[in-house]
């Protein structure tokens, strides 16, 4: 499953580069997608347990972030996911 969120995460980033304009560039939102695959794969061998919990909670939002083309909504989001995350 991790690997699924990871690549799901990159796929959006890569889906909204055509996004140019946004506050968050496309650059910044794929740096952060390839940091909330590292922070996710860290917590899942450290505290598996923790890293469901987080991800339940994460779930539904990236799950709405895949329908819209909101740049912006998903650099928030990878800002917050990696915090809660660490």
């Amino acid at each position: 499953m991790k690997m699924w969120i990871a690549g799901t995460a990159l796929a959006l980033t890569f889906g909204m580069s055509s996004l140019a304009l946004a506050a968050c560039s496309p650059e910044e939102a794929q740096a952060k997608a390839l940091e909330f695959s590292q922070v996710l794969q860290t917590k899942a061998q450290k505290d598996p347990n923790g890293y469901a919990q987080v991800m339940q909670e994460l779930q539904p939002e990236l799950t709405q972030l895949q329908q819209k083309q909101d740049i912006d909504a998903l650099c928030a989001f990878y800002d917050k996911a990696i915090a809660k995350l660490k």
